[in-house]
């Protein structure tokens, strides 16, 4: 059986995907720069980068992680939900 969700993600990636460096391993993801809520309490928007990762190409994600972009260096600062097991999507900061 085909899982369309993870051939769908491994397509997204190979289009828009570009080389990164995700806690110190050779990785690709997707940038962008997007609106997010953050906070638990007190919930605040703003623009934050965020990275889409395919998770059995990177380390295990966890707040802190260093993520090289484009030559800058970011921490992973919380993981967004996801519907599915096929991408992750990160917030950083």
């Amino acid at each position: 059986m085909i899982d369309l969700a993870r051939e769908t993600a491994e397509v997204c990636m190979d289009m828009f995907g570009e080389d990164i460096t995700f806690a110190g391993q050779p990785a690709r993801g997707i940038v962008a720069n997007e609106l997010v809520e953050l906070g638990s309490y007190e919930p605040v928007v703003e623009s934050r980068l965020t990275v889409s990762v395919l998770p059995d190409k990177v380390p295990a994600i966890r707040e802190g992680l260093l993520v090289v972009i484009r030559g800058e260096t970011h921490k992973v600062d919380q993981l967004m939900a996801v519907k599915d097991d096929a991408m992750t999507k990160v917030v950083l900061r």
